[in-house]
């Protein structure tokens, strides 16, 4: 750590250091989170780095006050590190920058040790460089543990990878069976995870990505799966990685469970290419749970809407829609004549005269909480329907194919 022609620091900068340094490993893991996207997203098993970094400190200012100190133990801990990293998904690029970040971080509370105990200029400069080679010294070995275990071919990684998410999106799978699959794959199993459904020719920029997820890009369903809910910053780097295209998030969920969120992720894909819902870069199943609910069974949905409302739909198309409007904005507010027409911007008495049409036309379901309810479904469900088919233009009565 030290160069020949360097002056040992003395006794008190170490008994200062000591003193000085408690809380810095918290604070340095706190800014890897922050700044390396791989370390943002939550880690399944307890985090390492600030055990290691406690003691990366630890033997520093141990080496300040003797330099004949034993990096043994040190450097066998930061091969674990290594490996760990490797097995959690990060990148090598990663475990690089969390360096730099501990080095930049660790460097700022050093030299304000030094400013509070009014150590000489001389002294903090020569601290600089024995701090600058001490932290060149670790890297080496926690690189060593992550190429230890980095051996496997990416090829065969990628493809036990990809068959891991095969057996996921099947569901069945043994848990015994799926978690060694995952150790081979190198991905923790984690307790939830969250489904993407991607459009089909979308591109992964492993650059932008991180080394927690999955993805299968290449088929005719393409997807992807990462550990976790779904966060900003999952947000900010899955449109990094998958620029360019549709995402459709699924619901986060056990494992066991995750053909299902899968299922109504791509359902609310194919929702929104149809242009029955909105066509957002990023689109939350969580928010469309009725949509899927009342457009999985299409035959029976235009059965619904012609027992509810067949009454209505025979009219010209502008004044079913009024009419239709009205009733949606009644049964939405429970409200008065006025109170509807100032939702509507129409006069009260309009209120009344297209509530008495629909009344004439429909019968007695306004009066029955039932029937409301399957009025207020096959209304939302109309919408539906109309909203694909001003998207695609005139077609058959169908809700969605």
């Amino acid at each position: 750590m030290r160069r020949e022609h360097e002056r040992p620091p003395s006794p008190q900068l170490a008994e200062a250091l000591r003193t000085g340094l408690p809380g810095l490993a918290e604070e340095i893991y706190a800014e890897i989170n922050a700044s390396v996207p791989d370390y943002a997203v939550a880690d399944p098993s307890p985090p390492a780095i600030p055990v290691v970094v406690n003691e990366i400190f630890t033997v520093f200012v141990a080496r300040i006050a003797d330099p004949a100190v034993s990096m043994e133990g040190l450097a066998a801990l930061l091969r674990a590190l290594g490996r760990k990293e490797l097995r959690s998904g990060r990148s090598l690029d990663s475990l690089h920058t969390a360096f730099r970040v501990a080095f930049r971080t660790s460097w700022h509370r050093i030299a304000e040790v030094c400013a509070r105990h009014r150590f000489s200029g001389d002294v903090l400069a020569e601290l600089a460089e024995c701090h600058m080679a001490y932290m060149d010294e670790l890297i080496g070995p926690a690189v060593q543990g992550y190429l230890e275990v980095d051996r496997r071919p990416q090829a065969e990684r990628a493809r036990l990878r990809r068959r891991l998410l095969h057996g996921l999106a099947e569901g069945g799978e043994d848990g015994g069976a799926l978690a060694e699959l995952a150790d081979r794959a190198g991905w923790p199993l984690p307790t939830t995870a969250t489904p993407v459904a991607v459009r089909p020719g979308a591109r992964w920029l492993r650059a932008a990505g991180t080394g927690d997820v999955l993805f299968d890009l290449d088929g005719a369903r393409p997807w992807l799966l990462f550990p976790g809910p779904f966060d900003d910053v999952r947000r900010t780097a899955l449109r990094s990685a998958v620029a360019g295209t549709r995402l459709s998030v699924g619901l986060t969920v056990p494992l066991e469970q995750m053909p299902d969120s899968l299922r109504w992720a791509r359902r609310v894909l194919v929702l929104a290419e149809k242009g029955m819902i909105d066509r957002r870069p990023v689109l939350l199943s969580e928010e469309h749970l009725l949509d899927l609910w009342l457009t999985a069974d299409p035959a029976l949905l235009d059965e619904i809407v012609e027992r509810r409302l067949g009454g209505l739909m025979d009219l010209p198309a502008a004044k079913r829609d009024a009419l239709t409007e009205t009733l949606r904005v009644w049964l939405e507010s429970w409200s008065t004549a006025a109170d509807v027409g100032r939702r509507l911007h129409v006069h009260p008495q309009t209120v009344r005269y297209r509530l008495h049409q629909i009344r004439e036309r429909i019968g007695d379901q306004m009066d029955d909480p039932e029937a409301r309810f399957g009025l207020e479904a096959a209304l939302r469900a109309l919408r539906l329907r109309e909203r694909g088919r001003a998207a695609s233009g005139p077609g058959g009565r169908r809700l969605v194919s």
